[in-house]
């Protein structure tokens, strides 16, 4: 059994080579700026099986990225309030604070690298799954 984005796009009947060309790009744009993705998926854009499998893995790892990051984001306030609010130092909620700066950065580049590896691989017609 053959698989991949030509058989894909096959199976959904189109088959215009610059509608595929189009649907990378559109991809991979999707992957990039993931709620032009939802807006796709709502609208119930045209495409292929292929393009709409990618729409569908840009939105959910963009939502799970960014409520990952929103999370992330929140950590020093609440360890601040849990730990013990108005009687920690200032000095223990600067360093708390710096700690969890690094680590949003660390995690804003590490989700940068996927996406931006995921949107590559779109824009080149790759059939792939994210595991989440």
């Amino acid at each position: 059994m053959r698989t991949g984005p030509r058989v894909i796009s096959e199976q959904n009947g189109s088959s215009s080579p610059g509608t595929e060309l189009d649907e990378y790009g559109r991809a991979a744009n999707a992957y990039l700026a993931w709620p032009l993705a939802v807006f796709e998926l709502v609208r119930r854009a045209p495409g292929s099986l292929w393009y709409r499998a990618h729409l569908q893995q840009a939105a959910v790892l963009g939502g799970l990225l960014t409520a990952a990051f929103f999370a992330l984001l929140a950590v020093p306030l609440l360890l601040v309030l849990f730990l013990g609010g108005p009687a920690l130092s200032s000095t223990v909620t600067i360093r708390l604070y710096a700690v969890a700066m690094v680590a949003d950065i660390v995690a804003l580049g590490l989700s940068a690298f996927v996406i931006v590896a995921a949107a590559l691989r779109a824009s080149r017609g790759e059939l792939f799954t994210i595991p989440v």
